[in-house]
């Protein structure tokens, strides 16, 4: 610990949210309690953002195949579909915590790239198996520091 305040899920998602709707326009939903569910929808903006998300998904799934000689997780998102998903922002990280809790560890990238967090405080030995339950235990609440 550096004695910088722990980041929380609740001040993470009200900052990020409060940049979505500033650079949007669009009105900001409250953080929601922990919830291994996908959230309720509130408004039709995020309904929006859903359906979008659920497009993008299995072209992404498609898309990721072509990197796949690569070791590093932040090319298979360098494609236009993988940016596409990063672009929908905050909104979607609820999902993204879907498919880590599926077992998907390269959701662990556009989490990392939308909340511009580093969870894992810098450690490079840790696996990417390892930065999905770092992301999942933030999520759930459990108070963790991160950097950045």
């Amino acid at each position: 610990m550096d004695g910088k305040p722990a980041i929380t899920r609740r001040t993470m998602l009200a900052t990020l949210s409060g940049i979505a709707a500033v650079s949007t326009g669009i009105k900001t939903v409250a953080a929601a309690e922990p919830s291994s569910e996908l959230p309720r929808r509130p408004s039709r903006k995020i309904s929006k953002v859903e359906k979008e998300y659920l497009r993008l998904l299995p072209l992404w799934q498609g898309e990721r195949k072509q990197f796949s000689p690569s070791s590093d997780t932040h090319d298979y998102w360098r494609g236009p579909h993988g940016r596409a998903i990063i672009a929908l922002g905050p909104a979607i990280i609820p999902y993204l915590i879907q498919e880590l809790r599926r077992g998907d560890f390269f959701f662990n990238v556009p989490l990392e790239w939308i909340t511009n967090a580093d969870i894992s405080n810098g450690n490079t030995d840790l696996s990417e198996q390892d930065n999905a339950q770092l992301w999942l235990k933030w999520w759930d609440g459990t108070n963790l520091e991160t950097k950045r």
